[in-house]
């Protein structure tokens, strides 16, 4: 049921085994190598946060710290608030700033108030070219998107509820910067 795979043992330190089978690409007969890179989609969530928390612990990043301290684009975010119920059907979004600054722990625990700009703004953000997860078709860099995502109106205030989103791509660019 796969193309291809590649296994990996290590033990005490040492690689008892690693090999690959089958293919990478199907389509080309592109044979599967050891070092292939796979997409591994939400899998990167877990390994992101690991990362994370590992600057936590050395003390170069908080939990508390915003965002905006690696990442300048986020310094004065937006929330995007839908129409009262009961408002014209294609009624405006109305755009409020962010109560407060969004966080760490706000992106860790997916509480930043960001989704895959399927929210309150969708149009604002389809406009933008930012929505869904996959980011592997651009031809930019995931911190060009994140701080073009910024300027967008977000789905919630922060801290006020859980909204699965770009917040570990968002997390990902404060590990690399």
């Amino acid at each position: 049921k796969v193309a291809g795979i590649v296994t990996y043992v290590a033990r005490s330190g040492r690689v008892a085994h690693l090999e690959a089978f089958g293919k990478a690409d199907l389509e080309a007969s592109r044979p599967m190598k050891t070092d292939t890179i796979f997409r591994i989609a939400s899998q990167t969530k877990a390994l992101t946060s690991l990362a994370v928390m590992m600057l936590v612990e050395e003390g170069r990043v908080g939990l508390a710290d915003p965002v905006s301290r690696f990442i300048p684009a986020f310094a004065k975010t937006t929330v995007g608030v839908p129409p009262p119920a009961g408002a014209v059907a294609g009624s405006p979004v109305s755009v409020v700033p962010a109560k407060r600054a969004i966080t760490i722990r706000d992106l860790l625990t997916h509480t930043a108030g960001l989704s895959y700009g399927f929210g309150p703004a969708q149009d604002q953000w389809k406009a933008a070219g930012i929505q869904h997860w996959y980011f592997a078709d651009r031809n930019e860099p995931v911190s060009a998107v994140v701080d073009r995502m910024a300027a967008l109106p977000m789905d919630a205030q922060p801290g006020e509820k859980y909204v699965y989103g770009y917040n570990t791509d968002i997390l990902g660019v404060v590990v690399e910067k």
